[in-house]
């Protein structure tokens, strides 16, 4: 175990250093262990041992793919080498394996001191060898000890501990143009020693009594499976099916390890049943948490389009019982098969009534305008399409009225969509992405150069405002046509101009800015404060904190930086509780 394993500020940094899925039980908690989830993340065998599993017949268990057991004792543990934290837990199954009814109560096992921290994901100017790590004023405000802020360049040195409870100096000095806090002498041999890259996280903990701590969280942690020279992995498998059934069979207890940024083979009891309440059927709408570069959670939503076995030789199994698809591709891996207690419904407001579009596809307003060529004025109107819905069996079916335009009538709530021609005659417009798409064109206009990919469904808004609504887009930079280059009688392209994403913590449909219609920190607020109707919530600096990346992907305050500096650099802006 390791050094200080015993104390509240080991147990917060371990857990920062697993991250926020990581999911472990209390003692004397009642969980279902999943046996084929365990197996799941043994090492693959080899061309050889496949072999060998051919010519061999598997003796057979009658072991049940969910046991029920309490939870007798929880290790937090953290591999030497690696500092990659793990759990080892102590399982005894029940005498009684039927489903309990009644939940577990309620873990009591709160700190007993406050404790102050940040996470942060590391930059390339963060591990270099030359450099040092900036940190945020936010975070060095609240998680640093004072500097002396008399001193032209204030200084002071920082002893921290690990998770191993080895100790690590680094100096901490408020300085440059514009003044920010860095960690200096000490950094670089913290990052070699703990062979950090950029997309690693530094954990920075500090308790009550000022005890500081440090902890590392790698974005690929490395694989270190049991050799295959030692042990098979065929035996590996045979050795969790035997543990499991004997201990099923004589009510003994038996040990697991459990390492985050796995399958969840170990579920408590009332994350169970809540899940059970969910009725998930094919053609289920669903959002799933990951753990991804950004500062804030993400979640990826799907459609559920089967469900069964995942394997024949666990019939009947809950475990990745439902097969899914997700909304939009991403650079991470996902599962096409996921278990019911890895994901959530996913209850959509009634503005979010248009399903994303397909990355890769662009809007077919083209299509109209080919025929503004003819000189029929009526078909100039550009068409939007209605995307592909799911019916009964999962599948994605198209309206076969492929001509019909399909326009909302006004705000959600309003009724149903009316007649275009009506509403051309009550000198009503539709505006897509800040294109009036009811405004006739005598030549044709290309599509969006730059397409919007988002989580969330993409809101039409009806209208003669300007405005853009746009999801939670994986894309960096949302772009849109001017409406003045549109109008121009020379058929050019439209010219494009940058606005800035927005987040807001809470809000699945993200914003779009321009920072060129803006003079200054004074003008944003107000408009981010307007975007997201909380008149004066950001200005009080009571409730919410603004932040925002640059190209590195750093976290920072918003007002650190010069006007000028901060458009030239921002990438995203995040709208956060003070509390986090």
């Amino acid at each position: 175990m390791a050094d200080g394993a015993g104390d509240d500020l080991f147990k917060e940094l371990w857990r920062l250093c697993a991250g926020p899925l990581m999911d472990v039980p209390c003692v004397q908690d009642r969980v279902f262990y999943f046996p084929q989830g365990h197996i799941e993340l043994l090492p693959e065998p080899t061309e050889q041992e496949l072999r060998q599993m051919k010519n061999q017949k598997s003796p057979k268990y009658d072991l049940p793919s969910k046991i029920l057991c309490r939870v007798i004792d929880v290790k937090c543990l953290a591999e030497m080498e690696t500092d990659e934290v793990y759990a080892r837990i102590t399982l005894q199954p029940s005498s009684d394996q039927n489903d309990p009814l009644d939940p577990n109560p309620i873990c009591s096992e709160k700190p007993k001191q406050k404790f102050y921290s940040f996470c942060k994901t590391l930059s390339t100017s963060d591990t270099s060898t030359h450099g040092g790590f900036s940190v945020l004023r936010k975070h060095a405000n609240e998680c640093l000890p004072q500097l002396d802020m008399t001193m032209e360049n204030p200084t002071q040195e920082l002893v921290a501990k690990d998770i191993h409870g080895v100790e690590w100096k680094f100096k901490h000095i408020y300085r440059g143009h514009p003044k920010r806090h860095l960690l200096t002498t000490g950094w670089s041999a913290f990052v070699a020693a703990k062979k950090l890259v950029a997309g690693d996280s530094f954990v920075f903990l500090r308790g009550e009594n000022g005890q500081l701590r440090v902890g590392v969280r790698r974005l690929n942690p490395p694989q270190s499976p049991t050799p295959s020279s030692v042990v098979s992995t065929q035996n590996m498998r045979l050795g969790v099916i035997v543990t499991a059934s004997h201990s099923v069979m004589t009510s003994t207890m038996f040990v697991v390890y459990y390492k985050p940024r796995t399958s969840q083979f170990i579920v408590s009891l009332n994350k169970y049943i809540d899940t059970m309440n969910n009725d998930f059927k094919i053609g289920m709408r669903f959002k799933m948490r990951h753990e991804g570069e950004d500062p804030l959670d993400k979640r990826f939503c799907g459609t559920i389009i089967g469900v069964g076995d995942e394997s024949r030789e666990w019939p009947n199994s809950q475990w990745r019982s439902l097969k899914v698809q997700w909304d939009e591709p991403a650079t991470m891996q996902r599962p096409d098969r996921v278990s019911c207690w890895e994901i959530e419904p996913l209850v959509t407001s009634p503005l979010n009534t248009i399903q994303p579009m397909a990355k890769g596809k662009r809007s077919r307003h083209a299509e109209a305008s080919s025929s503004a060529a003819s000189g029929s004025k009526e078909s100039q109107v550009a068409t939007i399409w209605q995307p592909p819905h799911l019916n009964g069996n999962g599948n994605s079916s198209q309206d076969p009225e492929n001509n019909k335009a399909v326009v909302p009538a006004g705000p959600a709530g309003e009724g149903p969509a009316r007649d275009h021609n009506e509403d051309r005659k009550k000198g009503m417009d539709c505006w897509l992405f800040g294109v009036n798409l009811t405004s006739s064109y005598s030549n044709v206009v290309t599509p969006l150069e730059k397409e919007l990919w988002c989580e969330a469904s993409t809101i039409l808004h009806c209208g003669p405002k300007e405005s853009i609504i746009v999801g939670a887009c994986e894309t960096e930079k949302v772009q849109s046509l001017n409406n003045h280059s549109l109008s121009n009688k020379q058929g050019h392209v439209p010219s494009m101009r940058t606005r800035t994403k927005v987040k807001m913590e809470g809000v699945a449909v993200g914003r779009a800015i321009d920072l060129t219609t803006l003079n200054g920190y004074d003008e944003l607020i107000v408009e981010l404060e307007k975007m997201f109707d909380i008149e004066g919530e950001i200005i009080s600096q009571k409730k919410w904190a603004v932040t925002f990346t640059d190209e590195e992907n750093d976290l920072m305050l918003l007002g650190d930086d010069l006007w000028q500096d901060f458009c030239k650099m921002v990438k995203r802006i995040f709208i956060c509780s003070k509390e986090d």
